[in-house]
């Protein structure tokens, strides 16, 4: 539940400007509108893709540029000359392939410029007291609809969405996001910052915070947890499932049966599509031409998953469930919801689940385990194949770290074939493996070299102790202590070298290993997408617990970037709630009058709501900051704290904080708790404001190190001394 979202709305797109180009139309010149010829130069674009020969998307797209253009019957390409518009797509090609570098990287950094701004204008939302990003902030421009796969919608106008279709979600209070909006409302129970209806398909649109928003990684962790509910509870669902199989009524053997399925190949629900959407099939839409059933008890799955994607799956089967499917193939009819007129054209068709929905299906689950519904089957199983991959991989502590990154790509390529997250292959394979082989031949020379320089070494080394040892015996007295000494010089430095040899070739023997795991997880990955059970479905936490058993940073050495900052969380699950007696979170605007009271019995100087709300609480437009308070045992503000703005030269980030405890409640266990917050704080900042590149890592440093008495031990727990205060003033200077 929210307690406050504040923003600055979101942008909608203007219509590009025209270029005022006409187009004959069975041999007529027409002069275009704005809105026309934005069509018309969308299609040109595709010119050169595949797209242009798809006989469904050709048709759609002329269908409805047809009834912009006010024409009948629908036209066909041949009756039209796009030509103004393909020379003009052509010449801006041409315009920007003779740009010169320097042009380029202009336009780009103006492009980045503008792109900053209207981020910092509109990119941010204050939540819950901590301002977090926004999923996106522009509406999306009309266009040409993709789609995904072979949906029956591909090549349809797509209009846009303006102004006066937006409802945004903003609150508590009245904002001044300006006229012309469809509503604003206050949701807090959602997490969405503006919807609008999609013109071609009805369906709602959103726009969300960001998945680094802590209220979101919060249910993020919410849902693995719900998830993992089932390691306890699946035996009691199987049995539960068992049961339905076994029963004599004919609909409990349907719901069994699918809920079957739903465990074991990790299938979606596949509810009943509208009438415009492709024909996908899922557990409970399976029809008898996707299922075939061998005598020797095995099943073959063969049909279009989600967005199209080839589904094709064996499964031995136990004999109930082959005898269940055997009936519900030879008994299959259309679901009675066929019979409405935004029925799928696929629902009246003969299903083996008629009448069988997702609310069916997670109502079988929840009778079993509350809360439990059919999507949470695949998170759980592709954690767990994770899980036990990774544990099963044999790698250990002082393994390399090459050996490490493939252990957690070959667990999350497992995930994603139990999920049939398939791509389409694209480029090919064997021009990337001659790359690959070319490197590992490179790398295999490099160790020869290193090998042949070792032995050379070695022999050095050899001869040259055998020569002091000869001229040591054959020297006088005198000279004897003179000549070792001469001699365990050079030694050192022969040495030396024989040790500098043997850590290249090491270096470049772990390279060679690194070059084949890549190239043996390029070959294995290129059919599937695994990013999507990275990003969806497998629990991160299995992941960090793994590479904290075996030395090897997991989140930042193998999740990609936006994924390291959607699972911050993760590596403060061990140590969050530690001390749950000690309750800390942001500050809210409603909590200003209670810590200005409190700053004053503190320190004695006279501030208000306005001046704690003006120097230390987040505010759109301006530099990043962060309040916190503690609660005591009577919920009341027992201490304070804050971070932030950044400050000091280009290349030290300095970022201010400021504390105090009220004498009351100073204690090492508030302290200790207030300290990590402020740690986890100032790592999620770091995480999420990357440094450029020259620039040092951020680090803490107070602007005016004077609270360092109100919150006594605070400072050293953080790492803060005199010094730093001092270093962090002569910094701003």
């Amino acid at each position: 539940m929210l307690e406050q979202l504040i923003h600055h709305g979101v942008i909608v797109p203007e219509l590009p400007d025209p270029p005022g180009l006409s187009v004959v139309i069975r041999g007529r010149r027409l002069a275009l509108t704005p809105a026309q010829e934005e069509m018309a130069l969308a299609w040109a674009a595709k010119k050169d893709t595949p797209y242009v020969t798809d006989p469904v998307f050709v048709g759609n797209f002329l269908e409805d540029f047809s009834a912009a253009l006010g024409v009948r019957p629908t036209l066909s390409l041949e009756e039209i000359d796009f030509s103004p518009y393909y020379g003009l797509v052509d010449e801006t090609r041409r315009r920007k392939e003779a740009q010169t570098k320097e042009e380029r990287k202009a336009l780009a950094a103006e492009r980045k410029r503008v792109r900053e701004e209207l981020k910092a204008q509109f990119g941010y939302a204050i939540v819950n007291g901590q301002r977090v990003e926004l999923g996106t902030y522009m509406v999306e421009p009309s266009g040409i609809f993709m789609g995904r796969g072979q949906h029956p919608l591909r090549g349809r106008w797509k209009q846009g969405a303006r102004k006066e279709d937006i409802t945004l979600n903003y609150g508590p209070g009245t904002p001044d996001l300006g006229e012309g909006w469809e509503q604003i409302v206050w949701q807090p129970e959602s997490l969405w910052v503006a919807r609008w209806k999609d013109k071609l398909t009805g369906k709602l649109k959103y726009i969300w915070l960001s998945d680094t928003a802590p209220v979101k990684q919060s249910r993020e962790a919410d849902k693995f947890d719900q998830a993992l509910r089932l390691d306890d509870k699946l035996h009691a669902v199987r049995a539960a499932i068992q049961k339905g199989l076994e029963s004599e009524d004919r609909g409990r053997r349907m719901v069994a049966t699918a809920c079957y399925l739903i465990d074991r190949l990790c299938l979606r629900v596949g509810d009943e599509k509208e009438a415009d959407e492709a024909d996908t099939v899922g557990a409970t839409t399976l029809r008898p031409e996707h299922v075939t059933l061998h005598e020797d008890g095995v099943a073959e799955f063969q049909f279009l998953g989600k967005d199209s994607v080839p589904w094709h799956k064996t499964l031995a089967l136990p004999e109930e469930v082959y005898h269940s499917l055997a009936d519900l193939i030879a008994h299959a009819r259309p679901s009675r919801s066929a019979e409405g007129a935004d029925a799928n054209a696929a629902a009246s068709l003969p299903q083996l689940f008629p009448d069988i929905t997702s609310s069916t299906v997670n109502g079988f689950f929840s009778r079993t385990l509350k809360g439990l519904s059919a999507k949470k089957f695949r998170t759980y199983h592709a954690t767990k194949v994770v899980e036990r991959s990774l544990a099963s991989s044999g790698v250990r502590a002082r393994d390399p770290e090459y050996k490490k990154w493939r252990a957690a790509n070959l667990a999350n390529l497992e995930a994603a074939q139990l999920c049939n997250h398939t791509k389409q292959v694209r480029g090919s394979w064997e021009e990337t493996q001659v790359r690959y082989e070319q490197r590992i031949l490179a790398a295999k020379a490099r160790i020869e070299k290193y090998a042949a320089q070792i032995r050379e070494s070695r022999e050095r080394f050899a001869a040259l102790q055998s020569e002091a040892e000869e001229n040591e015996s054959a020297a006088d007295e005198c000279s004897r202590d003179a000549i070792r000494a001469r001699y365990v010089k050079r030694l050192g430095v022969a040495r030396r070298r024989v040790e500098q040899a043997l850590q290249r070739r090491a270096r470049a023997t772990e390279a060679l290993g690194k070059i084949r795991a890549q190239m043996e997880i390029g070959k294995r990955k290129r059919e599937w997408n695994t990013s999507t059970s990275l990003k969806s479905y497998v629990d991160p936490r299995v992941y960090q617990r793994w590479g904290e058993r075996v030395d090897y940073d997991v989140l930042n050495a193998f999740f990609p970037t936006a994924l390291r900052r959607k699972y911050a969380w993760v590596q403060y699950v061990d140590s969050e709630g530690d001390d749950e007696d000690i309750a800390i979170r942001p500050c809210l605007p409603g909590d200003l009058t209670a810590v200005a009271h409190l700053i004053r019995e503190v320190t004695g100087d006279q501030v208000s709501t306005d001046d704690v709300r003006g120097q230390y609480l987040p505010e759109l437009g301006e530099e990043w900051r962060v309040a916190l308070i503690a609660l005591g045992d009577e919920q009341q503000v027992a201490a304070f704290a804050a971070l932030g703005p950044v400050y000091g030269p280009e290349t030290a980030l300095l970022v201010d904080c400021f504390a105090l405890v009220h004498p009351d409640h100073r204690s090492d266990r508030l302290v200790d708790a207030l300290a990590a917050e402020l740690g986890r704080q100032f790592e999620r900042f770091a995480l999420m404001h990357p440094v450029r590149r020259g620039q040092d890592a951020y680090r803490l440093a107070p602007r005016d190190a004077g609270w360092y008495d109100w919150a006594p031990g605070l400072p050293e727990r953080l790492g803060l001394d005199g010094a730093g205060a001092g270093d962090a003033s002569d910094a701003e200077d």
